[in-house]
């Protein structure tokens, strides 16, 4: 049987098997490697599997998510919140995820930074219109600075409770010898941006904190005319520890490589070698995609047989 120095996300695992284990197990059929446990997982999903006989490369947070991110989202307890109460919560969230990684052995957790509370409409209405062929009309562009003014205004404030939080975060995760990746996210309104992304990385060194190159994402806010792609890669290859690859039909992420039109000749370039590799797909990929999806990959030099 071949396998793949490739992870797989429990992302494809939702409402799909009985039981994680199942999902462990054929996960393991189809040639992942390792398993990184993501934002659905909760307490007592992993309550009862023998966890040692899996290898995990990656703790997505929050997880185990008995708090949901809806929940976590609705209450703005995030590690961004200006509320300081909000913001502890935030951080206890992604303590635990810290904890799940150190007794598996994963070595690193997920992180997502947080959010601006902006209207969020504006960029239901962008999508919209993108997907109506409308992207480079007035209208278009007028929501566009709509948004990014409306962002502008409230960074700095979130931004500053980030860093906070990473602080705090950084120093509890280093008694167990777990890194923090900060990954790249799909909404504008969501942080880090471009250049936040780098003020960001800039506390803390390679050893204790990374990037996580979301492929998928990169390509979303580039087609809707934000950040071009590549410049993520361009201004920090050297920092990226991880990767989720997915690949995109427009502006809808989360399909099997392959079936879409990400450059992963170009994605293979940047990504370091001993970066993990995580396959992040929506459950309507089929088993047959998700295979596909692997040769593919190695196909392109983005993850390898072992």
């Amino acid at each position: 049987m071949i396998t793949y120095d490739a992870s797989f996300s429990t992302m494809w695992a939702n409402k799909k098997f009985p039981a994680l284990d199942d999902f462990f197990i054929a996960a393991r059929r189809m040639g992942f490697a390792k398993v990184e446990l993501n934002h659905q997982i909760n307490s007592a999903m992993l309550a009862g599997i023998e966890l040692d006989h899996y290898q995990f490369s990656s703790v997505h947070e929050p997880c185990p998510a008995d708090i949901s991110t809806e929940i976590l989202k609705a209450r703005d307890w995030l590690v961004s919140s200006p509320d300081e109460e909000c913001r502890r919560q935030g951080v206890a969230s992604i303590k635990r995820s810290i904890d799940l990684a150190h007794a598996l052995g994963a070595g690193i957790v997920v992180m997502h930074s947080g959010t601006i509370q902006v209207d969020g409409s504006l960029e239901n209405n962008l999508r919209a219109l993108f997907e109506a062929g409308q992207a480079h009309s007035q209208g278009y562009l007028e929501i566009k600075n709509r948004l990014v003014d409306a962002r502008a205004a409230r960074a700095g404030v979130c931004l500053e409770s980030v860093k906070k939080s990473l602080m705090e975060l950084l120093e509890y995760a280093g008694r167990f010898g777990v890194r923090l990746g900060l990954e790249n996210r799909y909404h504008y309104f969501d942080i880090p941006s471009l250049d936040e992304m780098g003020f960001l990385l800039g506390l803390a060194g390679p050893e204790r904190l990374g990037f996580v190159y979301d492929v998928g994402h990169a390509q979303a806010l580039d087609r809707l005319g934000f950040y071009p792609h590549e410049e993520w890669l361009k201004r920090y290859a050297t920092r990226i520890i991880g990767a989720h690859l997915h690949d995109v039909i427009g502006i809808a992420d989360h399909y099997a490589p392959g079936l879409g039109e990400v450059d992963f000749d170009r994605v293979a370039t940047y990504l370091p070698e001993d970066a993990f590799r995580t396959c992040e797909f929506q459950v309507v990929n089929t088993t047959e995609q998700v295979k596909a999806g692997l040769k593919f990959l190695v196909a392109h030099g983005c993850i390898k047989c072992l």
